[in-house]
């Protein structure tokens, strides 16, 4: 039997600083990609660039998105829900202002289901930076050879993956909440929380990924190219930096999904 003691949670020394690095991600739908980032002849990963305009992914969707929908309903939106989801998981404010705890899950969930839905319309409207071939399996290689076992799929093929698993999550928090099935409800909001914390981590993947690349790009070019085996040419440039971006997401899932394990493995079964 689980101690009282020992309950799934999502602990505000995690959600508050993964919330704070999406906010700043996110703020990029509406500043753009600062310019010493984004300029040309700059090395591998360094960027994430676009293939057809040799521009960083976000400002080139700021130039050809619809801005109600990549701002509006997608950006605007996982702002609001990285300051409401750690208000949910402040324990003095669930015992003793039920009120509030009702009505921000309510806007937490709401926010949720519109980042779902503006996320399956970038996919529909392709508007999701990924490789070209949605079933391509990225691998990890060094001068050309595979290191095992890194493969991983798609940007695109991995949210096909994940936004059914945010959904259900979100619709059992829901259920849960409307049955006051309260040790249930709590687990699944818990779930839903780290769940949606995914992306965050995805941000901090993809953080130490430019970094990584700042520190290559300190290297003279023949250790770049001819030890590293490091592309030179735009489009090979492109193609790697479009597997690190898949990459970035997809292990972002494990680790949530590691997290959650540990987390769920606390109390009683979810149902």
């Amino acid at each position: 039997m689980a101690s009282k003691y020992a309950r799934p949670e999502v602990s505000l020394k995690l959600a508050i600083p993964l919330s704070t690095i999406l906010v700043i991600y996110a703020g990029l739908a509406f500043t753009g990609v600062p310019r010493f980032r984004d300029k040309a002849g700059q090395g591998v990963l360094t960027n994430f660039r676009q293939p057809a305009t040799n521009i960083n992914f976000i400002n080139h969707r700021l130039q050809t998105a619809p801005l109600w929908l990549y701002q509006g309903l997608h950006a605007a939106p996982a702002i609001l829900w990285c300051i409401s989801i750690p208000l949910q998981h402040l324990a003095h404010l669930r015992r003793e202002r039920l009120d509030i705890h009702r009505a921000n899950g309510y806007l937490a969930l709401s926010l949720s289901l519109i980042q779902i839905l503006s996320g399956v319309a970038f996919l529909l409207w392709d508007l999701a930076y990924s490789h070209e071939n949605i079933y391509h399996i990225h691998v990890l290689r060094f001068r050309g050879l595979w290191i095992p076992p890194f493969a991983w799929p798609t940007f695109k093929a991995g949210l096909w993956l994940y936004a059914p698993v945010f959904f259900y999550t979100l619709l059992r928090t829901v259920q849960t909440a409307r049955a006051h099935e309260r040790e249930q409800h709590r687990n699944w909001a818990v779930l839903h929380s780290i769940c949606g914390y995914a992306i965050a981590i995805n941000r901090v993947n993809l953080s130490f990924i430019l970094l990584f690349g700042d520190l290559l790009s300190l290297f003279p070019r023949v250790i770049r190219h001819n030890w590293l085996g490091l592309p030179l040419r735009h489009s090979d440039i492109v193609t790697v930096e479009i597997s690190a971006f898949a990459a970035a997401a997809a292990y972002a899932y494990v680790v949530a999904g590691v997290w959650a394990i540990i987390e769920m493995r606390k109390g009683k079964p979810i149902r």
